[in-house]
């Protein structure tokens, strides 16, 4: 039969491999975001003193960069993976996907703040309240809820607002690859420009409304996911060898750290002025070292992909949905506890929780989404990679 030219279906690329490096730098954002709330069950006059470790304590904003920096990165390299290898469809599936893995274990948690809500006597929120916070919180659009109800949004879940502003942007993004992830240099215009505008704007809005407004409004929020999307579109032009690498990994970390510790003396009119952009642009120098470094082993590398902080890492979602229901659920419970018993306690009941999720939620559902449209053959085994948030 002349004229007809059978060719194979595209043959789905395997997911990059999983950085220990990334995962290690997502271990100590975690860490920051859960001491950053640590308040709320060891309160902060009783913490006097301390001087320069009160960056442990402060650095809560920068954590949500880097966690927004890393996000971006990884989603944006997927979606264009996944366009690459088998068209424009292909990326709507992978963040349908990603968006899945999220949701479940988020309305896990929210199933388990309702049922605290029936059952607990402590919890003294209206039924509005209640439903009103879980539904918005729900469908990721929880922070412009607080945003606009501040005195009656349920605190407990307060910090779900990342999840929301993660998965708008994103959404938006995988439309932008889907239509013009063919053109790179008209996709490169469009996040350069975005990233320019959204970093000025910060500012101004800040200066404006206040930081409450700021923190939760998805443009001015907007910037450290592109550093991410920007450094996702740079990696691949280039050229790289171990010290170059090294040099990229190494200097992110101490612009990256020095970051963390000027939050001791500096507050958020810092962070959303000059700060926040530093640490997005430390932060995309990181994944763009550790991309170029692929698994060779470079002192910062060897830091960061360290085992305990490797394995935070890897739990960041899941420690970063539960730890504020548990610490106010403690701290109803606990009012005449001594700070420091009621924390060790805390920290012990948070603990069981994130190995119990991790075990029966978190890891069978990415196995199972992850299976979703794969198809390994001999030759290719099917990766577990897990680009998702934190």
């Amino acid at each position: 039969h002349q004229g007809i030219v059978v060719t194979d279906p595209p043959t789905p690329l395997p997911a990059a491999p999983r950085s220990f490096v990334l995962d290690g730098v997502r271990g100590l954002a975690i860490v920051l975001v859960v001491l950053s709330h640590s308040w709320k069950i060891w309160p902060e006059d009783a913490r006097d003193g301390i001087g320069s470790f009160a960056a442990l304590f402060n650095s809560g904003s920068v954590a949500v960069s880097i966690f927004f920096t890393i996000s971006g990165f990884l989603a944006t390299r997927a979606l264009l993976r996944a366009r690459d290898s088998q068209g424009p469809t292909s990326a709507l599936g992978w963040f349908t996907r990603r968006t899945i893995r999220i949701t479940v274990q988020m309305w896990v948690l929210l199933g388990a703040v309702w049922l605290m809500i029936r059952f607990d006597p402590t919890d003294l929120a209206t039924d509005q309240v209640n439903r009103e916070s879980l539904l918005s919180a729900a469908t990721y659009t929880w922070n412009t809820y607080v945003r606009d109800h501040a005195l009656e949004a349920r605190s407990d879940i307060g910090a779900l607002y990342f999840l929301g502003i993660d998965v708008q942007v994103l959404a938006v993004m995988t439309l932008l690859v889907v239509a013009v992830g063919k053109y790179r240099r008209v996709l490169g215009g469009v996040v350069l420009t975005a990233l320019v505008l959204s970093s000025v704007w910060r500012s101004v809005d800040f200066a404006a409304h206040g930081w409450f407004h700021a923190t939760l409004t998805t443009v001015d929020r907007l910037d450290a996911i592109l550093w991410g999307v920007a450094a996702a579109l740079i990696a691949p032009k280039l050229t790289w060898s171990r010290e170059r690498a090294a040099a990229y990994l190494g200097a992110g970390t101490l612009i990256l750290l020095g970051g963390i510790l000027s939050t001791a003396f500096f507050g958020l009119d810092a962070y959303f002025t000059w700060l926040g952009p530093i640490i997005g642009a430390a932060t995309a120098m990181m994944v763009l070292g550790d991309d170029g470094a692929k698994g060779v082993p470079t002192m910062a590398g060897t830091l960061w992909s360290s085992d305990r902080l490797s394995m935070l890492g890897r739990m960041s979602l899941t420690i970063f949905l539960w730890h504020i229901p548990i610490f106010e659920a403690m701290a109803r419970h606990t009012p005449q506890w001594h700070p420091l018993p009621r924390s060790l306690v805390t920290i012990g009941v948070l603990i069981a929780v994130v190995a119990l999720v991790e075990r029966v939620v978190a890891r069978p559902v990415d196995r199972l989404v992850g299976s979703w449209g794969r198809r390994p053959s001999a030759r290719e085994p099917m990766a577990t990679t897990r680009d998702k948030s934190p």
